[in-house]
């Protein structure tokens, strides 16, 4: 419901700046240079903010990688040429039954969905135990793909993680940033066929 009203506020706020322009040239221009280039400061401003948050180094991550592809749906988008299906893989595999997944670890907003088999849990192949509590043994030489998560704050973070506090700061922003973007693909799409 709060992304539906965030991309109708979005909606509204290009088409009052396209009704303003009158030459089409200049519409089109709008959207690929100048609304572009205020997404993409939005996106350095969400990741500056980023940049700011030190990884506590829990292993709630590691323990809970959340997707909404099944295992063998990503072994083929990897095969496929999907970089991130691919890297992802690498780094994590499926938990062997459902009871192994740590509930524990999961926001109160997915408990349902885990309920309901509409996600797909995953933990690092590489996590370790120690004293009760998850490790990295190889936290300074981790993959990018590590390295880089959360790279949205519309990812599903586990409980624990310090990057919650940039999550909530971040979302309706990065909500706003992904409607503006999309609408101004749709658009731009829609001016390539009418030329």
């Amino acid at each position: 419901m709060l992304y539906k009203s965030i991309f109708l506020k979005a909606k509204t706020q290009i088409e009052k700046k396209l009704i303003q322009i009158q030459d089409f040239d200049k519409k089109q221009a709008y959207l690929e240079f100048e609304l572009k280039d205020e997404i993409l400061k939005s996106e350095e401003e969400i990741k500056k903010a980023f940049e700011k948050v030190k990884c506590a180094q829990c292993g709630a991550c590691c323990s809970l990688a959340i997707s909404e592809f099944s295992p063998c749906e990503l072994s083929l988008r990897a095969k496929n040429g999907d970089k991130t299906a691919k890297s992802f893989l690498e780094v994590f595999e499926p938990y062997e039954s459902p009871g192994d997944v740590p509930l524990s670890l999961l926001p109160d907003a997915l408990k349902n969905t885990a309920k309901n088999n509409e996600a797909f849990f995953y933990h690092c192949k590489k996590i370790q135990k120690k004293d009760g509590k998850s490790f990295c043994p190889i936290y300074d030489k981790r993959p990018d793909v590590c390295k880089n998560f959360p790279d949205t704050p519309l990812e599903n973070l586990p409980k624990a993680c310090v990057y919650n506090v940039w999550k909530d700061e971040n979302e309706v922003k990065a909500m706003f940033i992904k409607a503006l973007n999309d609408i101004r693909k749709f658009y731009l799409s829609e001016f390539k066929k009418g030329e």
